[in-house]
């Protein structure tokens, strides 16, 4: 629960700037720079975010609120107790970034991509996402409540305690990379085709 915010201007969403406290709303950011930007118990709500660039940006017990970004940049970032909820996305590049402690709500993603992020303590609630890409991830304590995923791509991934039961799969990159989830018996049955021929076993 965030405390009570003041309206932000547009113009405080700047490359390396610090703010604090504020709301941001139907504020258009599409193509600009806000790297290295810090927001500590800020929302950022039914806003245009495509190719905003935020690489390197620390976010600190803030909201994102019903985004619309074909391109949300993040990468490099760290976020700490951050929500974002009720968004519209097309790629969502937290790739090389740290993340501890997040929430995703109710959200639609193309592809989620976490390839080298260091991940703690994540919850997907209630999200349809096209691609899940873990590749070169370490990730602890992560966990999906009725949410769906087309494709899971768990290369090189490195996973603990990574809850899968409240996710329907459609297809698994890299079985592999599954050592340290959890998923229930329907599944496994579910991927037996995709496990046999990762063994090489011939089901008849």
């Amino acid at each position: 629960m965030l405390p009570e915010l003041e309206a932000g201007d547009a113009t405080d969403i700047a490359p390396h700037s610090d703010v604090e406290l504020a709301m941001f709303e139907n504020v258009d950011l599409a193509g600009e720079s806000a790297v290295g930007i810090a927001l500590v118990e800020c929302e950022i709500a039914a806003s245009n975010l495509d190719d905003t660039d935020f690489t390197g940006a620390r976010f600190a017990d803030s909201r994102f609120t019903r985004i619309t970004a074909p391109r949300f940049t993040l990468a490099r970032a760290f976020l700490r107790n951050v929500h974002l909820v009720d968004s519209r996305i097309g790629a969502l590049g937290l790739f090389d970034g740290k993340v501890r402690s997040m929430v995703v709500e109710n959200c639609k993603i193309e592809l989620v991509n976490l390839r080298g992020c260091d991940v703690r303590d994540v919850e997907f609630r209630g999200c349809i996402i096209g691609e899940l890409d873990f590749g070169g991830a370490t990730a602890t304590r992560v966990s999906f409540t009725d949410c769906r995923v087309e494709t899971l791509d768990v290369h090189r991934a490195e996973l603990s305690d990574v809850d899968l039961r409240g996710l329907t799969i459609g297809n698994v990159h890299h079985l592999d990379g599954l050592r340290g989830s959890t998923m229930d018996t329907d599944q496994a049955v579910g991927l037996v085709n995709q496990f046999a021929a990762h063994l090489g076993v011939t089901l008849d």
